[in-house]
Parts: structure tokens; C-alpha cells; sequence
């Protein structure tokens, strides 16, 4: 058995399988998917059938929602945007979110805001450390931003932060996965849906046991 963390599929739907064949993801293992599904590639309905697909097929998987996944709901929190980006209404063949299935509306209401074990904790952006309750959920969850310096390391205690949200570099992302005994912060968001970007584009899965890190370049 093996544990895995994914981030930032947003609409890579085909290079999401063939990054799950390459780790050899299996229904003995475990996956944590942190947000953004969907917008900007090409196949965000794509994705979300086949994570559902996942959960109802009994393997060992647990999502929590993203930035762009709450934007859905609340349009307000982004100028001009109507209820998902081109891209997820082409995808899923409509003009406005409110004409999507219900059965997907509930799915993605009913995400959860993070996750965690008892190493790790697993969300889309980031962590409060201002709040009296670090992991009382609240949406800075899924849009914080330039946090790190507010960790609290005693609060924090041995527990590692993966998350996703804000795309760095994959030499970075390397970097941080050496130093996480000290910083105990990993940020997997390469930019999956910017594909042919030097050092982006791939997306990334996390071994929560070895610590390995795997890159599948876009393929989609």
C-alpha cells in the first residue's frame, strides 16, 4: 500500500491517468486530491467523471476543494467571472455553472476543505496561522497566499504541510521535498495545464511514505 498527494489537476484529464499508471495506483492505495479540478485544461468534465468514477468503484480516495472550485459558488470573489472559465463550459457543454447537473453541484459542494494523517496535512493553499484554530475551515484554506512566514512550528508540531494552489518551478518543488525534515512545508502545484513552460507543466504526485516525487509532463 502506498499514500499519494495530487494537486491542480484543472482539467488534465488524460494526464492524470497516465500519471496514476505510472505510480501504479491501485485500490490497496491511498489518494488525496487538494483542489482545482477543473478550468483552464480542456477536460475538467473529464476529470470530474472519473474521480467519481474512483469513489464510487470503492478505491481509497479523498478530495478536498480548491480556490476554483469555491469560485463556482461565489462568482463575487473574481471579477468578471461567470460561474467557470471557457474551458469548463466547453467541457461540459453549457454557458453558466447554474446549468450544471445537479449530481455535480453536490459533489463539488460537498467537497471537503482539508485533509489529514498523522504526518501530514493535506489542503489546497495554505493554513491560517493568524486563526486560534489552524485547521478550523475557513477559506483562506483554499486562497491564502505568502504564508509560510507565519508558520508556527510549535503549533505545527512534527506535521508536514502539502499543498498546491501557486505553481513553482519543478527544480523548487525538488528543493523543498529535501528540506521538508526542517521546513516541513511542500508546495506540488507545477502549472500542469501550461504545457511546453520550461521547469512547469507536468503534474505532480507526492509519495506521502518515500517522499518520492512524480512529473508527467502534459499530455493533454
Amino acid at each position: 500500500m502506498a499514500r499519494y498527494a495530487i494537486s491542480d489537476i484543472h482539467g488534465c484529464f488524460y494526464t492524470l491517468r497516465e500519471l496514476l499508471d505510472v505510480v501504479g495506483f491501485n485500490k490497496e492505495d491511498q489518494l488525496f486530491f487538494s483542489g482545482d479540478f477543473i478550468n483552464r485544461g480542456g477536460n475538467s468534465k473529464q476529470v470530474i467523471d472519473f474521480l467519481m468514477q474512483l469513489e464510487k468503484g470503492d478505491y481509497q480516495v479523498k478530495f478536498s476543494k480548491g480556490n476554483h472550485e469555491d469560485m463556482l459558488f461565489d462568482s463575487s470573489k473574481v471579477k468578471d467571472f461567470s460561474g467557470g472559465d471557457d474551458s469548463l463550459h466547453a467541457s461540459f457543454g453549457i454557458s453558466h455553472f447554474t446549468e450544471l447537473e445537479e449530481e455535480y453541484k453536490q459533489w463539488i459542494k460537498n467537497l471537503e476543505y482539508f485533509h489529514t494523517s498523522e504526518e501530514y496535512i493535506l489542503v489546497h493553499a495554505g493554513l491560517d496561522f493568524h486563526e486560534d484554530d489552524i485547521l478550523k475551515k475557513n477559506e483562506n484554506m483554499l486562497w491564502i497566499n505568502d504564508w509560510y512566514g507565519d508558520i508556527d512550528y510549535d503549533r505545527l508540531g512534527d506535521r508536514i504541510i502539502v499543498h498546491g494552489h501557486n505553481i513553482l518551478p519543478k527544480q523548487l518543488i525538488l528543493a523543498m521535498r529535501d528540506n521538508l525534515d526542517k521546513d516541513r512545508v511542500l508546495d506540488i502545484d507545477n502549472g500542469c495545464y501550461k504545457a511546453g513552460e520550461k521547469n512547469e507543466g507536468n503534474l505532480c504526485c507526492f509519495n506521502l511514505d518515500s517522499r518520492e516525487l512524480h512529473f508527467q509532463e502534459n499530455i493533454d
